[in-house]
Parts: C-alpha cells; structure tokens; sequence
C-alpha cells in the first residue's frame, strides 16, 4: 500500500484467471498510478499458467489472495472481502490503466459527495489490438449525463440497458459495495460486471467521465468481447432475482423481468425463438406505444433480415427502410 495521509485510501481489485502473459502489465499500471493512497489487492482463481508465482515476485506491495476457481463473482466477492478502501476500483488482468486513472477517479467521487450517495464512476478504455500491439483507436465504454439512476426506467420497461462500460472501467465506492456485494457466484464464470452495473443503476448513482483512462486487450482468450453476448436462461434469472433482491431491500418494487421486456427481442431473434418472439412484440408494442420500443423493433427487424433467408429478399429490406422516413418525420428520432 502507499502511504499517504491525504485523499481517501482506494483499492484497486485485480481479478485474474490464467492471464500470466497479461498480468505483470496489469499490475504495475497499478502501482504506477499518480495517487499515493492506494491498496493492490490481485485475486487469483484457480490459475494453473504459472499466475501465481508471477503474484509472488511483488511481495508485500501488493495483498495476494489465492483462491479456488469460482468465476469471476467470486473473484470480485474475495477481493471486496480482502479490501479496505472507500473507494474500490477493478482491474481485469488482461487490461491496463494510465498513470492518472485513480486520481482522476477520486476526483469524481469527492464531487459528487464522498462515500454519502451510493455511486458508480466509469470511463472510457481505448481498445488494443494484441496481435499487432497497437492501439486501435476505437473505444469500449458509454456516455451519459450525470448522475444517472435508471429505476424510473425500470419500472416502465421491465428491464434496463448496460449504461457503464468493461470491469477495468468500473468503480464504486464503499457506500455502493455495502448494497450490492457479494455477488451470485452460482457457475457464473465471466460477466460479473452485470451485476456491479445494473445494481448501481438501480440503488445508486451512475457517473461519466467523458476520458479514456486505460486499455482494453482484444485477444484470442478474451471470453466475452470474441462471443454473440447471449446471456444463458440460468444466467438471466440470476440477474433478475438478483436485481430484485436489492430493489425490495432498498425499498422499491421488484419490476426486473428480462424475458417480459423487449431487451430480449435480439436474444429471441438469435435463437430464432420466432412464436416467443412474434407474441412478445404484440404484447409490448400495444402497452409501451413509444419510439424507443419502436426503435428495438426496428433494430430487430434488421437482425431478423440480416442473419436470415429473408435477408435476401428485398422487399423485406425495403419494408424495414422505407419506413424510416416516417419514424423520423413523427417520432423525432
């Protein structure tokens, strides 16, 4: 830990499974951050690719908690357990930060109150590509206004979109990891993320920073950003029960059900789930009546059109844009 009496003490939560290439980096773009007062708390998961005798080369500089393979939630549940700090910053292995990147964290957080509000603060990461080493240009992450809670839009859509970006973008402060931790772990071996972002959506405060603040590793083993992103029935429960959970524990209404919102639409569309589909897009086009519903049915159509036999048919491509004319004539969008 750095040593240093001014500012909040912030842990930084490395997670890491089998990523011995990557973590050595990851590491020390912790240790080499601007902001004195922070912990490196690495939790190992099970590594069997030399990991963990990488671990050992910092020594005391960082705290070391080498576990059992349990996914990544529980990677994430070990080092919120392990950690101290008022402000807690996760780290994938595989990425890295900028030297200014916690400094420019605890900013946003002494702005908007310090440990009072419940807060989630994310940021840009600029994609590098590791097969040629460079930068790509090309950014993961999202832009809103700030703060940003979407309970409201919950309670109205059934379900609510992923408004932060990748793990190495996310943190939250003590206030926020009291609510949400610790995580489902229920063979949930990536996507934890999910949860510490649409919790915080729901219970607390979502922040901005309009900067690019680290890098994120496109790579052969990068689980989630080389999948279609389709979340497994058992993986969608957990998320809802989830969420519901914490919104009748903070005194709300339990509104979360993915499979009755139109954010299953694309996911049903993959599947070629058409009957589900079909009935789902009646049901909610006829309650909702609103542009951004029919803005999913929009983008769904195009799905359908572009990863099927209809596809090939233009009358069918015509039928979806020539309609567009009209949406942007009476709905403004």
């Amino acid at each position: 830990m750095k040593e240093n009496n001014t500012g909040p003490l912030v842990s930084i939560i490395i997670n890491n499974y089998n990523y011995a290439s990557f973590l050595p980096a990851a590491i020390e773009s912790a240790l080499g951050q601007t902001y004195p007062q922070t912990e490196i708390v690495v939790v190992d998961d099970g590594s069997t690719d030399g990991s963990r005798e990488i671990i050992s080369r910092w020594g005391h500089r960082i705290v070391a908690i080498l576990q059992r393979n349990g996914g990544q939630a529980s990677a994430l549940n070990a080092g919120i357990a392990h950690s101290r700090g008022t402000i807690i910053c996760f780290l994938d292995s595989d990425d890295f930060w900028y030297p200014d990147k916690v400094a420019n964290i605890v900013e946003i957080f002494e702005w908007g109150g310090g440990g009072s509000m419940p807060m989630l603060v994310h940021h840009l990461l600029e994609i590098l590509d590791q097969s040629s080493g460079k930068m790509t240009g090309q950014f993961m992450g999202n832009r809103h206004n700030s703060p940003y809670n979407l309970y409201d839009f919950a309670r109205r859509y059934r379900f609510i979109p992923f408004e932060a970006g990748p793990t190495s973008s996310l943190s939250i402060n003590r206030s926020l990891a009291s609510l949400l931790f610790p995580l489902p772990e229920q063979r949930l071996s990536i996507s934890a993320d999910d949860f510490v972002v649409l919790g915080a959506s729901l219970i607390g405060e979502l922040h901005s920073l309009d900067a690019v603040l680290g890098g994120y590793r496109v790579h052969g083993r990068n689980a989630w950003f080389t999948s279609d992103r389709r979340k497994s029935p058992n993986f969608v429960k957990v998320v809802d029960d989830y969420l519901n959970e914490k919104l009748v524990t903070n005194g709300c209404s339990p509104v979360i059900s993915f499979y009755n919102s139109m954010y299953c639409w694309n996911q049903l569309a993959k599947e070629k789930r058409w009957s589900a589909l079909i009935g789902q897009i009646i049901r909610l086009i006829v309650v909702q009546r609103d542009k951004l519903t029919l803005n999913f049915l929009y983008e769904t159509m195009k799905l359908i059109f572009d990863s099927t036999p209809l596809g090939k048919y233009a009358i069918f491509r015509r039928a979806v844009e020539i309609t567009r004319p009209f949406r942007i004539r009476h709905l403004g969008w």
